[in-house]
């Protein structure tokens, strides 16, 4: 009998989707295994504890985020002084670090803002963390679907929230 072959890439992936649904409290050893339908084994010995595996999906998640933000700023050269709906869509696919920033993850907050800053220097990593946190609450609140019905409500807010964040700077 052939036994499968679970390389660290492809743990990475599952591994990275299962924190896109639920953040780092649901990326658990046994979760990681199951969506791989595997046991542990293959898991350790690729990443030698769960921190090894959280520190490698988070690695990638602040990767593709920056991805994200640069195609973001190359697709809108004409406003890249203002990262509010860059950042606006580039967080928009990364549900993981959402849910870390509403859980007030200050450690995903501070790297996210060093990455934005690289990119928008002429802001703030204070005024960079406050956009990060105000539009994390604001996609968080889109994602449940209970204001399905006041999407104007949102974009009110949105632009509020957008003013707010100007004034910061």
């Amino acid at each position: 009998m052939k036994r499968a072959q679970y390389d660290a890439q492809l743990i990475l992936n599952r591994s990275y989707d299962l924190f896109n649904e639920g953040g780092l409290v649901s990326l658990k050893v046994r979760a990681v295994a199951k969506v791989c339908h595997c046991s542990v084994i293959p898991i350790y010995r690729c990443f030698q504890s769960r921190n090894e595996l959280c520190k490698a999906v988070l690695n990638q998640s602040f990767s593709i985020f920056e991805k994200d933000l640069l195609k973001e700023i190359e697709t809108h050269k004409t406003d890249s002084h203002d990262p509010y709906w860059r950042l606006y869509s580039a967080l928009s696919r990364q549900y993981g670090l959402i849910k870390e920033v509403i859980s007030g993850n200050m450690k995903i907050i501070d790297e996210l803002a060093q990455i934005t800053h690289k990119h928008f220097s002429n802001k703030s990593t204070y005024a960079l963390r406050a956009y990060i946190q105000l539009i994390c609450m604001i996609l968080n609140i889109k994602s449940t679907n209970e204001l399905s019905d006041l999407n104007s409500s949102l974009l009110a807010f949105s632009k509020i929230t957008q003013n707010f964040l100007k004034t910061l700077t």
